[in-house]
C-alpha cells in the first residue's frame, strides 16, 4: 500500500470508529463536566455531609447534582430522546457506579441483564455473578423483578407519581433499571439513587436507575430509592425531610420492615427523641446517630399522618408540587380544597402522636393504622415547677399530667425568639377535648374540666406564619433554634365573667366591647385594683392559629371595656374570648365571632413579548390598605407563575411594584429554555391570604431545543457508516490494483 493510500485508510477508519465509541469517550464538554463535578465534590458542604452522614448516599449525590446544575446547567433538556434498541436479556453492559463516598468516586463495572419486567430491567454485577453463579443470580434477579413489578412499582406509582416526572424520560425507554451490586463492600451503603443519571455527562448512565446491594437483600431499599427517583424527577430541590419521609413511607406502602406499622427509625429513635426538629435534618450528629435517625422517623410519621388524613392524592400532589417544605404542603392541601395552614396541621400531628385517639375531633388526633408511644415527662404533684425544659424549632416537648384537678393555670416563659405553639389535650368525664394556640408573650393557659384524669401539654417553638427555611447554604441542616423554657403549674381559683355588649362596624373596622362584669370565687366584683389582667383574645379560624390579644380597661361606668380599630388584623373569621387572670385566678368566657374582610384584587396580567425568548409582565392590584398602601407594597409576596398548555407550573419569576407607574411590572424575563405554548398567572400573598389572577392570553416561546451531544447525532450515523464503509472498500480495491 502506498504511503498516501495508508493515510486515507487510517483517516476513514478513524471516521468509522468515532461514532461507535463516542458514547464512552469524554468530549470536550464532558471533560468540562468532569472538572466541575470534581470541584463540587470538594465543596465544604459536600465534604461535611460525606463525613457526618455517609448513610445517606442519595442526598449526597442529590446535593452534588444540584450544585453542578447551578454551575453548569444541563446542555440538553431532561426529556425523551430517540433510542436504537431496548435492553436485551443476558446482555452485558458497562455502568458507572459510585464505589466510594469518601470522597465520591465513580468507576465502571460490567453487569448482565438477567430479568426483564414490564417496567424494569434487573442487572446483576459481573463480580457478583462470578461469586454466586449465574443460576443463583438469575433466580435472585427474577425475584427482585417480580417484587418490583407486582408490588413496588404500582404502589409507588399510585402514591408518588410517574418515574419520568417533569424531567421526562432521559433514554426514551420507560423501564427502570435496577442494578444489584456489591455496594456494601464497595461504598458502604445498602442502596442509592444517583440523579447524575438523569442528565448526559461523563459518569452518567443516561437512564432512570437505582442501585441496591446484592447481599443486603431488603426490598425496602428498592422501594425507598425508587421513591427518591420519582421525587427527584418532579422536584430536584425538595427538602430532605419531605423526600426522606416519602421514601420511608414507601416501606409502609409495600409492607416492609415494620412493627405495628412503625419503621425502625420511628420505633427505636423518634418516639424516644420527640424534641428533634421536623424541619431540620441533623446529619452533623452522626457519631451517636440518634438525631439523624430520629429525623428519618419523624419525617416518616409526618408523611404517614398526612397520607392517612388526606389520602393518596395529597401525597402524589405533594411530590409534584415544586414549592418545597411547609409551603408546598399548604399549596397541596389548598389545591385539594382543605383550608388548613402548616402550623395547624403540625399541631394536629403532634397531638395525634400523643393522644392517638381518632374517635373524636373528626379523627385528627389519632392514627387509624398504627400505634406509637411518644416519650413524655410525667407530672403528678401540684403545684409544680419544671425549669429549663428543652424546646426546639418544630420539635416537641411533652408533659403528661396525671390527676391534676379540675382547674389549673399553666404559665410558660416565652422563647427568646419566635413563638410558642401549645396543644392542650384534656381527658375528663366527657372524653377528650383539645385546645391549640400560638403565643409570643404572656403565655398563660387554662386547664379545666370535670373529673379530669389526664392532660397532655405539648409545646413547640414555631414561627407565627408559615415557616420558611432557605435551601441554600445548607440552612436546612442541624438542630434548628433551641431554647430552654420554664413551666409553672398552679392549682387555680375560678373567675366568673358575665358578658356585656359587643359592637363591630365592618365598613370601617371599629370594634368596641363594654359592660364586662367579673366576680371571684367569693362573688366579689373584680376591678382594676384586684391585681388581675383582662384581655379580649381574637382567635383566627380556618387558616391560622395565631391570636391577637387586646388589653381591656376598667372604669366604674363601662366596667371592663375596650375600643379598637381592627383594620390591621388579617382577613378572616375571629372567635372572641374574654380572658381574666391573676397570680392564682383565671377565667374565660367565649363571645360571638366576627368577620374581618379586606379586598385584594389582582387583574389579569398583560404580556409584552420582547422577542421570541424574552418578555415583560404587567398587572395591577388593589387592596383595602391593611396597614397602609406602603406596607402592602413592601410586604406583599408577588410572583409570576409560568404554565404550559397542560396547566403544569414550569417556572416562577419575581414581579415588582413600580411607584412611578403605580403598577406591578417584571424585569425582562429571559425564556431561552422554554419552547412551546404558555400562559401566566400572577400570585399575590398578603395578610394571610393568596390571590391569583386569571390566566393571561396564551403566547409562543421559541427557546433553544438542544440536540443530543454524546457523539454524532443518531440520524446521521447510518449515513456516516455507509460512506465510511464504501470508502474503505474503494481504497482496498485500489490497493489490490
Amino acid at each position: 500500500m502506498s504511503k498516501k493510500l495508508k493515510v486515507y485508510f487510517y483517516l476513514l477508519s478513524a471516521l468509522l470508529f468515532i461514532p461507535l465509541v463516542s458514547s464512552n469517550t469524554l468530549s470536550f464538554d464532558q471533560e468540562t463536566d468532569t472538572n466541575i463535578r470534581a470541584e463540587i465534590i470538594k465543596d465544604p458542604r459536600v465534604q461535611a455531609m460525606i463525613k457526618e452522614d455517609p448513610i445517606n448516599p442519595t442526598q449526597i449525590l442529590k446535593l452534588i447534582e444540584n450544585l453542578e446544575n447551578e454551575k453548569n446547567p444541563p446542555s440538553d433538556p431532561e426529556v425523551s430522546i430517540d433510542t436504537i434498541k431496548r435492553d436485551v436479556i443476558d446482555e452485558v453492559q458497562t455502568f458507572w457506579m459510585v464505589t466510594d463516598f469518601s470522597p465520591v468516586t465513580y468507576n465502571q463495572i460490567s453487569a448482565t441483564l438477567l430479568a426483564i419486567g414490564a417496567n424494569s430491567y434487573i442487572y446483576i454485577a459481573s463480580d457478583v455473578i462470578s461469586s454466586v453463579g449465574t443460576t443463583n443470580a438469575r433466580i435472585r434477579a427474577e425475584e427482585w423483578r417480580d417484587e418490583f413489578e407486582n408490588k413496588i412499582y404500582p404502589n409507588n406509582l399510585l402514591y408518588f407519581g410517574d418515574p419520568d416526572g417533569y424531567l421526562g424520560d432521559i433514554d426514551g425507554d420507560h423501564h427502570v433499571t435496577v442494578l444489584l451490586a456489591d455496594l456494601d463492600d464497595a461504598a458502604g451503603v445498602a442502596g442509592y439513587f444517583d440523579p447524575n443519571n438523569e442528565r448526559s455527562g461523563s459518569t452518567s448512565n443516561t437512564r432512570e436507575m437505582v442501585y441496591v446491594d446484592y447481599d443486603y437483600n431488603r426490598y425496602s431499599v428498592l422501594a425507598h430509592e425508587f421513591q427518591h427517583l420519582i421525587h427527584y424527577n418532579y422536584d430536584p430541590y425538595e427538602y430532605w425531610w419531605v423526600d426522606e419521609g416519602c421514601a420511608e413511607y414507601s416501606a409502609y406502602l409495600n409492607g416492609y420492615t415494620l412493627s405495628t406499622n412503625l419503621t425502625e427509625f420511628a420505633r427505636d429513635y423518634f418516639q424516644h427523641n420527640p424534641e428533634d426538629s421536623l424541619l431540620y435534618w441533623n446529619y452533623y450528629d452522626h457519631e451517636n446517630s440518634e438525631n439523624v435517625r430520629s429525623d428519618y422517623g419523624g419525617a416518616y410519621m409526618f408523611i404517614f399522618y398526612f397520607a392517612e388524613k388526606y389520602g393518596s392524592d395529597a401525597v402524589r400532589n405533594l411530590v409534584s408540587e415544586t414549592f418545597g417544605g411547609p409551603l408546598g404542603i399548604e399549596n397541596t392541601l389548598d389545591g385539594l380544597g382543605f383550608s388548613i395552614d402548616f402550623n395547624e396541621l403540625y399541631l394536629n400531628w403532634v397531638t395525634a402522636l400523643n393522644v392517638d385517639d381518632p374517635s373524636f375531633g373528626g379523627g385528627l388526633y389519632g392514627f387509624e393504622n398504627l400505634d406509637i408511644s411518644i416519650d413524655y415527662e410525667l407530672i403528678s404533684i401540684f403545684p409544680n415547677v419544671k425549669t429549663d425544659r428543652l424546646n426546639r424549632f418544630y420539635g416537641m416537648y411533652v408533659a403528661k399530667l396525671v390527676s391534676p384537678g379540675d382547674f389549673m393555670i399553666l404559665e410558660i416563659t416565652p422563647p427568646g425568639s419566635y413563638s410558642l405553639a401549645i396543644s392542650v389535650a384534656v381527658h375528663d368525664i366527657a372524653g377528650w377535648s383539645v385546645t391549640q394556640e400560638i403565643l409570643d408573650t404572656d403565655i398563660s393557659v387554662l386547664i379545666n374540666g370535670t373529673l379530669v384524669d389526664t392532660v397532655y401539654i405539648i409545646t413547640s417553638i414555631v414561627t407565627s406564619a408559615t415557616p420558611a427555611i432557605p435551601l441554600a447554604d445548607s440552612s436546612q441542616f442541624g438542630l434548628g433554634y433551641t431554647d430552654n423554657l420554664d413551666y409553672t403549674y398552679i392549682p387555680g381559683k375560678p373567675l366568673t365573667i358575665t358578658t356585656g355588649t359587643l359592637n363591630y362596624q365592618s365598613n370601617n373596622w371599629d370594634f368596641s366591647l363594654y359592660d364586662i362584669y367579673i366576680e371571684d370565687e367569693n362573688s366579689t366584683e373584680v376591678t382594676d385594683a384586684s391585681g388581675i389582667s383582662v384581655y379580649a383574645k381574637f382567635e383566627k379560624s380556618g387558616s391560622s392559629l395565631t391570636t391577637e390579644s387586646i388589653e381591656m380597661n376598667y372604669d366604674s361606668t363601662s366596667k371592663w371595656n375596650v375600643n379598637e380599630n381592627l383594620q390591621y388584623f388579617f382577613e378572616g373569621d375571629y372567635a372572641i374570648t374574654i380572658v381574666a387572670s391573676g397570680s392564682d385566678q383565671y377565667g374565660e368566657q367565649e363571645l360571638s365571632s366576627i368577620n374581618i374582610a379586606h379586598i385584594l384584587v389582582v387583574e389579569t396580567p398583560i404580556i409584552s413579548l420582547y422577542n421570541i425568548t424574552a418578555l415583560y409582565v404587567f398587572t395591577n392590584s388593589s387592596y383595602t390598605q391593611l396597614g397602609g398602601w406602603q406596607t402592602f407594597t413592601d410586604d406583599v409576596e408577588a410572583y409570576v407563575l409560568l404554565y404550559d398548555v397542560t396547566d403544569t407550573p414550569v417556572g416562577i419569576f419575581d414581579i415588582f411594584y413600580r411607584s412611578s407607574s403605580n403598577s406591578w411590572e417584571s424585569d425582562l424575563l429571559l425564556m431561552h429554555e422554554y419552547n412551546g405554548e404558555y400562559y401566566i398567572k400572577v400570585s399575590f400573598k398578603y395578610a394571610g391570604r393568596t390571590v391569583r389572577s386569571e390566566e393571561s392570553d396564551h403566547f409562543q416561546l421559541e427557546g433553544e431545543i438542544p440536540t443530543q451531544t454524546n457523539g454524532i447525532a443518531y440520524p446521521f450515523l447510518p449515513i456516516v457508516l455507509i460512506i465510511s464503509l464504501g470508502a474503505i472498500v474503494f481504497i482496498k480495491k485500489k490497493f489490490k490494483q
